[in-house]
């Protein structure tokens, strides 16, 4: 009886996983999926070379992964089990009691070098004046709340290391913003389900910078703050799909001294000016992307400010940043080196900027392989 038993249990369970197979076939294959905010890994083709080398069955088997039925319960099903067990990190992500954290990995500092070396390079080809701003993300500010067990690599430590390379090696100017956002760490300045700094945190590094980069930051009675959402789950809850931490907000900080445009070119070239801010993304996964849209090679930023040209290149810790420095620049052309495949076609002369920023989140600072491309630039 026993063994019929087991048997029994096998017959069930292989064709719960049959049926599960048939349902997956069965159902329309979807190319993006809009709750993990990525996109889905396509059906391979099969050829010998492929079969033998043995990326055909890898393919298969993400192709498989991601269109199996009901994978985003699955996902979120996991968390629980995970979180049940004792286990605080899934996917990479540690689970705290009120935020989501994505730790930082071991730093390849022959990375980090390659980086510091291109931004020195960039320095002695301008005298136009320099910043860098690395900026740690939260699991640096709350690393107290990840367990003593987890892996923790220390930002702040990446940072000393940067800024006193970039201090002995070039005229690069350094504007170091931990402090400040350490000691606001009680604030709203990091969303909880997503690996961004919110408006208010880049505010705070707003006020912070103007002393070194030189210009009078406006103080808060120059915004009016527009609370855009409140169902903001971010990229860091993509990853685990774990409803219990509270959803985030998406705030605006508009300005009302200054007309602050994102100058956008169609393809005949007609030109437009929109709002910095784009609300239709407020509809999607990603509501982050309301902050200048989608991540392009080129984004340029024009404002009624008397103040200057400015160049940013940067990741997309900069894209509510930006609106801010509007206030103080007429002129900004943001640059995403990831979408480049050589700067001289988007940078031009550098002597025609008044300040160049380059601005990153610490943990992508240290994992970027894209910085390097500015060696690319001439005198």
């Amino acid at each position: 009886m026993k063994k019929v038993i087991q048997i029994l249990n096998i017959a069930v369970f292989l064709g719960f996983l049959m049926v599960l197979a048939v349902v997956s076939l069965a159902v329309p294959e979807d190319d993006y999926s809009e709750t993990e905010n990525r996109y889905l890994a396509e059906m391979p083709d099969f050829s010998i070379s492929d079969w033998f080398s043995g990326d055909y069955s890898e393919d298969l088997t993400s192709w498989l992964d991601d269109h199996f039925a009901m994978r985003t319960n699955w996902i979120s099903l996991h968390t629980r089990l995970e979180l049940l067990q004792g286990r605080n990190e899934v996917n990479d992500i540690y689970i705290a009691s009120d935020r989501l954290l994505e730790l930082t990995d071991e730093i390849d500092y022959s990375v980090v070098d390659s980086s510091l070396e291109a931004i020195s390079y960039l320095s002695s080809l301008t005298d136009t004046p320099t910043y860098v701003m690395l900026v740690p993300t939260a699991a640096e500010i709350y690393s107290d709340e990840v367990s003593y067990t987890q892996k923790k690599v220390s930002q702040r430590e990446l940072i000393t290391y940067a800024y006193t390379y970039l201090s002995e090696n070039s005229s690069v100017q350094t504007i170091d913003v931990y402090s400040t956002l350490y000691g606001s760490r009680e604030e709203y300045i990091y969303y909880r389900t997503d690996h961004h700094w919110t408006s208010k945190g880049a505010y705070l590094a707003y006020i912070l910078a103007a002393d070194t980069m030189g210009y009078t930051a406006s103080t808060l009675d120059k915004f009016d703050v527009r609370y855009a959402s409140h169902s903001f789950y971010g990229s860091l809850h993509s990853s685990v799909l774990y409803d219990g931490i509270e959803a985030d907000t998406i705030e605006f900080y508009l300005s009302n001294t200054r007309t602050v445009s994102k100058v956008v070119t169609d393809d005949d070239g007609n030109t437009s000016y929109v709002s910095v801010f784009d609300e239709s993304y407020l509809s999607r996964k990603d509501k982050y992307l309301c902050y200048l849209g989608e991540n392009t090679a080129l984004t340029e930023v024009v404002s009624d400010s008397t103040g200057g040209k400015l160049l940013v290149i940067k990741d997309s810790y900069a894209n509510c940043f930006i609106p801010f420095l509007a206030e103080n620049y007429s002129e900004i052309d943001i640059i995403d080196l990831r979408y480049l495949t050589n700067p001289t076609s988007y940078i031009g002369d550098l002597g025609d900027y008044d300040a160049i920023l380059i601005l990153y989140n610490a943990s992508n600072f240290a994992e970027d392989t894209n910085l390097p491309k500015l060696r690319l630039l001439k005198n």
